[in-house]
């Protein structure tokens, strides 16, 4: 799942009735990836982070670092968005 923010804020999240463990991906607004958290099932602890414009939740162990970046790609013959996760080296 992925959300969007219209500007860089503060922006916390919860696992309150989330059965699966999941990483919390907060990433600014040059699509970098500022911090990961591991969400445990049903905690209500608030995990937050400054200037944060997106937060993309994926299953635990997702394999995505501080310093990754996200990259929305356009594909004219599939409207359907798609989007790619990219390491510091450039690769997906």
């Amino acid at each position: 799942m992925i959300f969007y923010f219209d500007s860089e804020q503060k922006v916390s999240m919860w696992m309150k009735d989330t059965l699966i463990p999941l990483d919390i991906i907060f990433i600014n607004g040059d699509q970098e990836v500022i911090a990961v958290e591991q969400g445990t099932p049903n905690n209500e602890t608030l995990l937050s982070h400054e200037d944060t414009m997106y937060v993309v939740e994926l299953n635990i162990d997702s394999g995505v670092k501080v310093g990754d970046s996200l990259e929305f790609e356009e594909d004219y013959d599939n409207p359907t968005p798609i989007m790619k996760v990219l390491a510091p080296d450039g690769s997906t």
